[in-house]
């Protein structure tokens, strides 16, 4: 049981550490504080990381961006919330 709870633990860490959750957090951030900043907005698109977009603060386009950040955001929360309640299983059986 010790040896599942430390790969669990080994998958969360690459799941932090991942580029494309990483990426999409950033940009999020900065869509989510954009209002504290200029019209335009540099932000990378989601589809092409090595391309930058610049859009209108609070127009259409960046609300759908956010939306497609804020999905890949939630499918990596979700999995990480999956492990978390697996190791605290795992722990209260094994301390337990």
């Amino acid at each position: 049981m010790l040896s599942k709870i430390m790969e669990i633990d080994a998958e969360i860490g690459r799941i932090k550490s991942d580029q494309t959750y990483r990426r999409a957090r950033r940009n999020l951030r900065i869509l989510r504080n954009s209002r504290f900043r200029s019209k335009i907005i540099r932000v990378q698109s989601p589809e092409d990381k090595r391309q930058y977009l610049r859009i209108r603060q609070s127009s259409k386009e960046m609300e759908k961006i956010k939306s497609i950040y804020e999905d890949i955001v939630a499918r990596y929360t979700q999995r990480m919330n999956e492990l978390l309640k697996q190791k605290t299983m795992l722990s209260e059986k094994l301390f337990s």
